[in-house]
């Protein structure tokens, strides 16, 4: 068989640092200034939402790291898991829902039986405090 001359390859493009909170200080701060004339648990659900936005897509091809893939993946469910919890409990404080949440993926870490297990629940978990420290900024 003949012998090919080399071909010029691309780059491999690393992906990008987008939608985990725990790449929060890489996205754009959501403004929350106007939102005075809300009540606090709908300037957290308005942040809430907003985080929601930063997600562009979900990954679902395999150019992305499989780590990178699942901080995305369960990251964004944490804050649709939150979004709902704060819905439905008008009368509780957002940031005593969220840490009530928060404390719940600990315990579902700790006692998680496999690896894949404390990983999603770690990734959850680190991102439900994330967004708690920035609820409480919104609602003073």
């Amino acid at each position: 068989m003949k012998d090919l001359p080399p071909t010029k390859t691309k780059k491999k493009v690393k992906s990008p640092d987008r939608g985990s909170l725990l790449f929060a200080d890489l996205i754009e701060p959501i403004p929350h200034e106007g939102w005075s004339h809300y009540t606090m648990n709908e300037r957290a659900l308005l942040y809430i939402v907003a985080a929601l936005g930063c997600y562009q897509e979900r990954p679902y091809d395999n150019s992305w790291p499989e780590s990178e893939k699942q901080e995305i993946t369960f990251s964004h469910w944490t804050l649709d898991e939150i979004l709902d919890l704060v819905w439905d409990h008008p009368f509780t404080l957002a940031s005593d829902t969220i840490e009530e949440f928060a404390l719940r993926l600990q315990v579902y870490e700790v006692t998680s039986v496999t690896e894949d297990q404390k990983r999603i629940f770690s990734i959850a978990a680190k991102t439900a405090w994330k967004l708690l420290e920035e609820i409480k900024e919104v609602e003073r």
